[in-house]
């Protein structure tokens, strides 16, 4: 099954905002203010909302913990047969984005673990350097490749510091092997 053209073209507010209805997930809309419906301003609230549902009905349907895992294979297959080419920028926004939003994910509690912590940091530290690697194939300058590039060794470092401060103090030693 290969995705339709429409793949392409990105979603009206309006569009989008049916297909949210449909879902039974649509924002209330302040009718004083939205009188014809949600606006084009409204689209990326409206993608973040289709995103999440989506996310959330394909964690509900797709266990990769799961010994086959129920459903992951049809769910790829499904992602696969609609994403472009892996030599597409696009495709490489989209991995972009996906780490951020699960950098944020993974810190979202109030009180984060250091394990979460370091989590979100190294997803942004993958995100800088695929974002390094668009703009490296891209021909994007010098300097906003090492912008990325310095942006993902700062997020790998503050990784490292959360892991650190996960692991428990090692005992002091003299330097001496113990007496028997």
């Amino acid at each position: 099954m290969m995705a339709p053209p429409a793949m392409r073209r990105p979603a009206s507010a309006h569009t989008l905002y049916r297909a949210l209805a449909d879902l039974g997930v649509a924002p209330k809309l302040d009718p004083r203010r939205r009188p014809n419906g949600p606006k084009r301003t409204d689209t990326a609230l409206l993608l973040g909302v289709l995103l999440a549902k989506t996310e959330l009905d394909a964690a509900l349907r797709a266990d990769p913990a799961q010994e086959p895992p129920r459903g992951l294979t049809r769910l790829l297959a499904g992602y696969c047969s609609a994403i472009p080419s892996p030599a597409d920028e696009t495709r490489l926004r989209l991995l972009s984005l996906r780490l951020i939003r699960s950098a944020l994910e993974a810190t979202l509690d109030d009180d984060p673990s250091p394990l979460s912590l370091a989590a979100g940091d190294s997803a942004l530290a993958a995100a800088s350097l695929i974002d390094a690697d668009r703009l490296t194939r891209t021909g994007a300058g010098p300097a906003a490749v090492r912008a990325c590039l310095e942006t993902a060794a700062q997020s790998l470092n503050a990784a490292t510091s959360d892991i650190n401060a996960r692991q428990p103090a090692r005992p002091k030693t003299s330097g001496r092997k113990p007496s028997p």
